[in-house]
């Protein structure tokens, strides 16, 4: 819960910049520093594997076009990510988003102290000390000169960029257009490109993951997003007219730089091979090369150190690291201590690695993000079927779940080119893991007790059973909060647990978070509710005697800008196993199932869920279920009703509707249903398969005949790929049912679905069904 107004930063940048942006990110220490390295591991089809790079960036450039426009905000994918896997998935992306900038800047730094060396040699000008101390001196140097600079504001750092930008797209354009002149000036000219693959398929993979980092920087232009004008429309621009740009210009120099010279020569030439080639056919060619490669790693680490900043400007808005690295300077308008806190970071960093270990974690890095990004992307758009898309992916799933692929083979290959960079990026991993249940969590339980209001007794303690949430919504009568309370002792006497009642009060942005928030006399009304549904605890607690362990009963009064994200939190901080909601009716808004709440939490609540439906005294209970009863929550809706019946001394009957053309002897046996309901014969006053048309039909008719007070249907299974929701048979009972119904859904996900219904297919024997007698 949050206690303060948002953070926000001023929109400034136009499409030119974020153009300008995202080129002098990507023309940076990938092209000037790793094409000889590169080109070792693929030989002369080093532009099959820009091919390959450009075309995976292409396919993740989707999901960061449709994120981007969509919801522009600084911290880009780590804040997709959270939003489409959660608050753990989306710290980690976050976590490794910072790191992967902080690697690409100390790429850009060390790539810049190399060229400065580079520069010195031209001239033959010897300063006295090594190229390795040269370098990391110069890598320092320059990154404390753009942290200044970024520190000062992006509008000020944009301008430099665009200026470094603009030249060093005229040099290593002069770079083809000499070359492809020295290339036909050859009496063979492609005698250079054979044998085209020397090390195979898997060297132009390895090579397409070692080079991967030059295709980074869609990421940094998103950062952007929450500075940007008119962002829906600039950044779709900006982002496929730079990558477009960038790419031609990678497959084109890749066909240069090995169409000039020997392959094993210009791999031989390591980090300087772009240079080395140039000055053999181009006028003053090693000078602007050297000055190309300095402008290209100036321009990318200013680029880095302001989007590194932006992810640990976001990380620091929720908490998730530092708070104080989300301050915001009163005079520049930057996340000043943001960018502060990167640089010291990327120094740490640039002291630490050579260059090529550098380059490898920065790599390997942003294909791990951008592999979560994609997947995130995926459960986005199911989970809010209803968001306005300002970008739709062309051929959604399949375009992402191509780019997830790719991810996954590269990730793989990066174990053959660098094991550094693997051993690095767990240290990471795992320091991120201490920061976030150390830091993270401890902050998150920090934030949600300022938003208790009022609170019955003591602290809720450790579990003793199931814990039920109970979240009561306003404007519900006092005969209704009982018969929903009733269900919940029921329950917690079942589950021998605990039952937690929460009354959650929505505060308008506008408003502070404090307790005043709620008016003395609401509150007094609702500690009033309290103490009666303390009674009812009470008389039943002495009702059921000292045979039943009594029910603990807590009471909360929150506040909170959003009643779900309260519920949400609750159920998080306390370990809640079960919620209970009650559906007040249905929706006719566009992209809801039962009501956008119920809808949210559906999607989102880490825990089994019950919906209930006009709650009353239960005397009779239809229990629906599937003919097959491979229901992973049968035995949840066995429990339920189990704790209803011995509650309410109520009758059952077990119901459940087949198709009508079925034979007498092929009708299910009940062994099965009962088995995994962990209930017998004998509870049931009835057990009936019908022969219906309709499902639904067949079990509203069913109720209407036998007086039914209550039905109970199980959700739906999840499937991969489909939005989660309840099912359409348990979504149409429950808003055409005259009687009460409960909806039960278990805590189980669709990847935990599909595996379970795999090992099931695999372990259990098809039965043969029994022929009919011969007469």
């Amino acid at each position: 819960m949050e206690k303060t107004g948002e953070v926000a930063l001023a929109r400034t940048l136009g499409l030119g910049s974020i153009v300008l942006l995202g080129v002098g990110a990507l023309l940076g220490g990938g092209l000037h520093v790793l094409l000889g390295p590169a080109i070792g591991l693929s030989g002369p089809g080093m532009f099959i594997a820009m091919i390959l790079g450009g075309l995976i960036a292409l396919l993740n450039l989707q999901m960061y076009v449709a994120l981007g426009t969509t919801f522009p905000e600084a911290g880009g994918g780590y804040l997709w990510v959270r939003k489409g896997l959660g608050n753990f998935q989306g710290f980690l992306a976050g976590w490794l988003s910072w790191f992967a900038h902080l690697a690409a800047g100390g790429l850009y730094a060390l790539g810049f102290g190399f060229y400065v060396h580079e520069l010195l040699t031209t001239f033959r000008i010897d300063i006295g000390i090594s190229q390795d101390l040269l370098q990391k001196i110069t890598a320092i140097a320059v990154i404390l000169i753009f942290g200044y600079l970024n520190w000062r504001g992006s509008k000020m750092s944009g301008s430099t960029e665009n200026i470094i930008t603009v030249i060093l797209l005229a040099i290593l354009g002069a770079y083809v257009l000499f070359g492809s002149a020295q290339i036909l000036s050859f009496d063979q000219p492609l005698q250079n490109y054979l044998p085209l693959l020397p090390n195979g398929m898997l060297g132009i993979i390895m090579a397409a993951g070692l080079f991967y980092i030059a295709f980074e920087g869609s990421e940094i232009q998103v950062q952007a997003g929450e500075e940007t004008k008119n962002p829906q429309q600039t950044i779709k621009r900006g982002l496929f007219m730079s990558w477009g740009v960038v790419t031609a210009l990678y497959i084109l120099i890749a066909l240069i730089i090995v169409g000039v010279e020997n392959w094993q020569t210009v791999s031989g030439y390591g980090e300087s091979a772009i240079v080395e080639t140039a000055a053999k056919f181009m006028p003053f060619g090693r000078f602007l090369l050297v000055l190309s490669g300095l402008l290209a790693n100036i321009a990318a680490l200013n680029a880095t150190i302001y989007s590194s900043s932006r992810v640990s400007f976001a990380l620091a808005r929720d908490k998730n690291v530092w708070s104080r690295l989300a301050e915001i300077h009163l005079t520049n308008f930057t996340p000043h201590l943001s960018v502060i806190g990167s640089v010291l970071l990327m120094i740490v960093m640039v002291v630490s690695l050579p260059l090529i270990d550098v380059a490898s974690m920065a790599s390997l890095l942003f294909i791990l993000l951008f592999l979560q990004l994609n997947i995130a992307g995926i459960s986005i758009h199911y989970k809010w079927p209803d968001t306005k898309w300002y970008y739709k992916i062309p051929f959604f799933p399949a375009t992402p779940l191509i780019a997830t692929a790719f991810y996954i083979l590269l990730a793989f290959t990066m174990l053959s080119v660098n094991l550094v960079a693997w051993a690095v990026t767990a240290f990471w991993v795992l320091l991120g893991f201490v920061n976030y249940f150390a830091y993270t969590e401890t902050r998150s339980r920090e934030d949600f007790e300022t938003g208790i209001v009022y609170e019955e007794a003591v602290r809720i303690g450790p579990k003793t059973g199931k814990r039920i949430l109970l979240p009561l919504a306003p404007g519900l009568a006092w005969e209704e909060i009982r018969n929903l309370s009733e269900v919940a002792f029921a329950l917690a006497s079942k589950f021998d647990g605990e039952l937690i009642i929460v009354r959650v009060h929505e505060v308008p942005p506008a408003m502070a978070l404090h307790p005043n928030a709620v008016g003395k006399t609401t509150l007094d009304q609702e500690k009033e509710l309290f103490e009666k549904l303390q009674d009812l605890v009470t008389e039943y607690n002495v009702k059921t005697g000292p045979a039943k362990k009594d029910i603990n009963f807590h009471s909360l009064i929150l506040i909170g800008r959003d009643v779900v994200d309260v519920i949400l939190d609750v159920i998080k901080m306390e370990d809640c196993d079960l919620l209970m909601m009650n559906w007040q009716g249905y929706t006719q808004a566009k992209g809801a199932i039962l009501g956008r709440r119920i809808d949210r939490v559906l999607r989102e609540a880490k825990c089994d869920l019950l919906v209930i439906k006009n709650p009353k005294p239960i005397n009779s209970i239809l229990l629906a279920i599937h003919p097959s009863a491979k229901s992973p929550y049968l035995e949840l809706m066995g429990e339920i009703a189990t704790g209803l019946i011995d509650f309410y001394k109520s009758k059952i009957e077990l119901f459940s509707v087949i198709a009508q053309n079925v034979p007498a002897y092929l009708k299910p046996d009940p062994t099965m249903a009962l088995k995994r309901l962990q209930m017998k014969r004998k509870d049931f006053a009835n057990i009936i398969y019908a022969s219906e048309k309709s499902v639904v039909s067949g079990i509203l008719k069913e109720a209407e005949q036998k007086q039914s007070d209550l039905i109970i249907v199980g959700a739906s299974l999840p499937k991969i790929l489909k939005e989660i929701r309840f099912g359409t048979d348990a979504e149409m009972i429950v808003k055409l049912a005259k009687t009460s119904v409960m909806i039960v859904r278990g805590h189980q996900g669709p990847a935990e679905n599909f595996i379970r219904n795999l090992l099931h297919k695999f372990s259990t024997p098809k039965e043969l069904p029994e022929k009919p007698p011969v007469v």
